[in-house]
C-alpha cells in the first residue's frame, strides 16, 4: 500500500477544506446578515470600507409610500410636559432596514405585504416572497435562508436563492384577523422581527397587552417548537414591539413604550421587564447589559445590568450607541462623541446610586448638600471621560465598519473616522436616513421617503 500516496491525498483535502472554510468565513465577514448587524444589534462590522471615494450606484423606491403600523406621537404631553417634545418611541417600520449577504439585498415591504431580494450590482429584482400581512421587519439571513415575521402572525423560512418556502410557524394564537390601517392583520402579529442564533429562531408575536403575547423559540432547520432550548409560551399583559435581541445568556423583546422583556435564552423563562422611559431601540453589550431608549419626552438612552435590571448609566441626548471595545461613540442631536467606555460606567454607576440616595433626603440638610457636591464632582470627573466630539447633525442613525463610523440624519449621510472623528466623507438623500448598513465594501442607505440607497465605489 503507497501510504506517502495516501497521505499526499489526505492532507490535500485537508488544505482545500481549510481554504474553502476560509473563504467562507471572509465572505461573511463582508455581510450585514440582519436589523445592526448581529443577534445583539451591535450596529458593527469588522468588514473595510473606503468611503472617500464613494458615489450613489442605484437607488431603489418603494411603489407606493410605506405604510408604518403606528402614527407618531402626540407633539407634546401637555398634562406632564407641556414644553417639550415628545419622542417617537414606535418607530419600528417607517424605512426599509435591509440585510446583505453575498449578492443580495433583503428587505420586507409594509406595503406590498413581501420579503424583496434586490441584485447588488444594480438594484434590480431577483425575487419576491409574498406573505398574507405586511412584513415590517429586515429579515435574519443565515446559511442561505432568510427568516422574517409578517403582521399576519407567521414566522417564515425561505429560500435566499430563489425565495421558495421552507417551512413557516404560525406563532399567532389564532387565525383571527382584525382591520388595521387599510389592511387585515392578526391580531397578535410580529412587531419583533426575529432572531436567529445557535440554530435557534426566536420571535414573538402580539402588541395588545390584554390579548397576551406569544414568545416562541424555534428550529432554524424545520421550524419546529420542540426539543431542546425550544419552546412556545404564551404571556399576558405584554406588548413585543421593536427588534428582538439575544445573548449566549437571554433573550431580550422590547416594549415599545415600555421597557424591555427579559427570558432565559435556553428555558425560555421569563425574568421580568427592566424600567427605564420605553423606546425600541436596543442593544446587548459584551458584558451583558442593556442600553435603550429613547425614552418619552428627551432623547435619552440608559443601560441596565441585563437581568438584573439595574440601572448603570444614562447618556443624556443619545439616539444611539456603538459599544467597541473599550469605547462608546453616541449619537447624539448634533454631536458624535468618542467616550472611554469603562470609566464612564465605573462614574455613572457611583452618580446613580449617590442620585438615588438624595432622592431620600430632605433638600437643604447637611447630607443632602454633601451628596449634591459628591455628584457634582463625579459629573464634572465624567466629562474628563470625552476622548472627541465633531459636529454631526445627522442623528437619525449610526453604525460602524471597519475604522469609519457611519450616521444618518435628515437629507443626509456621513462618515467620520472612529479614531479622531474627523469626517471624510458625506452624500445627500431624499428624506431621512433611518437605516444603515455596510457590505461588501458598500454603504446602504434607508429613508423614510421609501427609498433605499447604495453607495460605493464606482465599478
Amino acid at each position: 500500500m503507497n501510504t506517502n500516496g495516501i497521505l499526499r491525498r489526505h492532507w490535500l483535502c485537508v488544505a482545500l477544506l481549510l481554504g474553502a472554510t476560509a473563504a467562507a468565513l471572509a465572505q461573511s465577514a463582508a455581510d450585514w446578515p440582519t436589523y445592526l448587524h448581529d443577534a445583539r444589534r451591535t450596529g458593527i462590522s469588522s468588514a473595510a470600507i473606503e468611503p472617500a471615494g464613494m458615489e450613489p450606484l442605484w437607488c431603489y423606491r418603494s411603489p407606493a409610500p410605506l405604510r408604518p403600523a403606528w402614527p407618531g406621537p402626540a407633539p407634546r404631553d401637555m398634562y406632564n410636559s407641556p414644553t417639550v417634545d415628545n419622542e417617537d418611541r414606535l418607530d419600528i417600520d417607517s424605512v426599509m432596514q435591509v440585510a446583505v449577504v453575498g449578492q443580495s439585498v433583503l428587505f420586507g415591504s409594509s406595503v406590498e405585504d413581501s420579503l424583496k431580494c434586490l441584485d447588488i450590482s444594480d438594484g434590480s429584482s431577483r425575487w419576491v416572497f409574498t406573505a398574507d400581512g405586511p412584513v415590517r421587519f429586515a429579515p435574519h439571513v443565515v446559511d442561505d435562508r432568510a427568516y422574517f415575521g409578517s403582521d399576519d402572525g407567521h414566522v417564515y423560512c425561505v429560500s435566499t436563492v430563489d425565495g421558495g418556502l421552507l417551512w413557516d410557524y404560525r406563532a399567532a394564537l389564532s387565525d383571527y384577523q382584525v382591520p388595521s390601517d387599510g389592511k387585515m392583520v392578526s391580531l397578535w402579529p410580529n412587531r419583533s422581527g426575529v432572531v436567529v442564533h445557535e440554530g435557534t429562531v426566536y420571535s414573538g408575536a402580539g402588541v395588545f397587552p390584554a390579548e397576551g403575547a406569544v414568545v416562541c423559540a424555534l428550529d432554524a432547520a424545520t421550524g419546529a417548537d420542540t426539543g431542546e432550548g425550544r419552546y412556545r409560551q404564551r404571556h399576558a399583559d405584554m406588548s413585543l414591539q421593536g427588534y428582538v435581541l439575544a445573548s449566549d445568556r437571554n433573550v431580550y423583546f422590547p416594549g415599545g413604550r415600555s421597557g424591555p422583556w427579559v427570558f432565559s435564552r435556553l428555558s425560555g423563562e421569563r425574568f421580568g421587564q427592566i424600567g427605564g422611559g420605553g423606546g425600541t431601540y436596543a442593544v446587548v453589550t459584551g458584558d451583558e447589559s442593556v442600553i435603550y431608549g429613547p425614552g418619552k419626552t428627551s432623547a435619552v438612552l440608559e443601560e441596565f445590568g441585563g437581568d438584573k435590571r439595574d440601572r448603570l448609566a444614562t447618556f443624556p441626548g443619545g439616539k444611539q450607541i456603538i459599544i467597541a471595545g473599550g469605547t462608546a461613540y453616541v449619537n447624539t442631536r448634533g454631536t458624535l462623541l468618542c467616550l472611554d467606555r469603562a470609566r464612564h460606567l465605573e462614574l455613572s454607576r457611583q452618580i446613580v446610586a449617590k442620585s438615588e440616595q438624595i432622592r431620600k433626603l430632605k433638600a437643604g440638610t447637611e447630607e443632602h448638600s454633601e451628596l449634591s457636591g459628591e455628584i457634582a464632582d463625579l459629573q464634572a470627573e465624567r466629562e474628563e471621560c470625552l476622548r472627541w466630539q465633531a459636529e454631526s447633525p445627522e442623528a437619525g442613525a449610526m453604525i460602524m465598519a471597519g475604522e469609519y463610523l457611519v450616521t444618518g440624519g435628515v437629507g443626509l449621510v456621513a462618515a467620520y473616522r472612529a479614531q479622531d472623528g474627523r469626517r471624510v466623507w458625506s452624500a445627500e438623500v431624499d428624506g431621512t436616513a433611518k437605516g444603515l448598513a455596510a457590505a461588501a465594501g458598500r454603504i446602504f442607505v434607508s429613508t423614510d421617503a421609501s427609498l433605499i440607497y447604495c453607495f460605493g465605489p464606482r465599478p
